[in-house]
């Protein structure tokens, strides 16, 4: 069985939170299924969309368009994206980067902690990690290179992936390997699929369209070893004031670029359609864990 991880991080409007997760609790999840009609949110423009598939529609129509300006936004001078003063505010937004990346490596750890009481079939594997979405390589450096032996960054962004090289420093960079492609149209022979451990992907989900999400879950899903191959998922979703069932769309007139933080109905939806299974979720202050798997528990 291949088991998979989508840690969910709330988010309200245009600005993404880091915090911590205190008093984090593990519940059993009651199987249930989300239909497109229930899933519903605005875009910063004011338009409201009774549907996903109201919503599907408008960005399949802007999708290029759309994706266009993100790369250029990526690219900018000062090396792009979010700005700040080092690589990892760039990524993020925020100082945050390292203690996110303590955050995940306890979560990391802890599914360790359960998979050593399991069979040795069940057991966790430490040979190959992907980071999708790698950005400048900070979730490599912060969590995957310290548990695994190797890690191939998967990073549309020449800039980015080139500059990841400086940024892990010649010894972690030589237990890498640097892919450029957008994870999305990842070719499934690029590399030996069959001894994948462990996919991270990382606020990156919220960059695709609905299709596009899908799509990047099952390819993803696809390259784990059966049985003991783990992706882990870290979206942003809505929290604070903001209505935490409904979407909301930033576009780039607006908002400089196209990104969505979902409800976690939307998230499970996506789950869902690309045929994952929500078997447990571990429920925080502004975060929810969910286990899921391509196989009913």
């Amino acid at each position: 069985r291949i088991i998979v991880f989508a840690c969910i991080n709330h988010r309200l409007a245009m600005k993404t939170s880091k915090k911590k997760n205190p008093g984090a609790a593990v519940t059993a999840v009651v199987t249930r299924i989300i239909h497109g009609d229930s899933i519903k949110g605005s875009d910063d423009l004011g338009n409201y969309y009774n549907t996903q598939a109201e919503l599907a529609q408008h960005q399949a129509i802007n999708r290029d368009g759309w994706y266009a300006t993100n790369k250029d936004w990526w690219e900018q001078d000062g090396g792009g994206g979010y700005g700040g003063s080092t690589d990892e505010e760039a990524m993020i937004g925020d100082g945050g980067g390292e203690a996110d990346g303590v955050e995940g490596l306890a979560f990391l750890d802890r599914l360790i902690l359960e998979s050593s009481s399991k069979n040795n079939s069940k057991k966790l594997k430490f040979a190959r990690a992907i980071d999708a979405g790698a950005g400048v390589g900070r979730v490599t450096k912060h969590i995957l290179l310290k548990r695994y032996d190797c890690v191939q960054l998967v990073e549309a962004d020449s800039g980015w992936s080139k500059r990841s090289k400086t940024y892990l420093g010649r010894k972690r960079a030589a237990r890498c390997t640097f892919t450029c492609s957008r994870i999305e149209e990842l070719d499934q022979d690029s590399d030996d699929t069959s001894r994948i451990d462990l996919v991270w992907l990382q606020w990156t989900l919220q960059y695709l369209t609905d299709a596009d999400a899908v799509e990047t879950l099952q390819n993803l899903a696809a390259r784990l070893i059966i049985r003991t191959g783990i992706l882990i998922v870290k979206e942003n979703r809505p929290y604070g004031a903001a209505r935490q069932d409904r979407f909301q769309m930033d576009t780039p007139g607006v908002s400089g670029r196209y990104d969505i933080t979902r409800s976690d109905d939307h998230h499970r939806l996506l789950f869902q359609r690309a045929g994952l299974t929500v078997n447990q979720t571990e429920e925080g202050v502004e975060t929810n864990t969910y286990a899921l798997s391509l196989y009913s528990s």
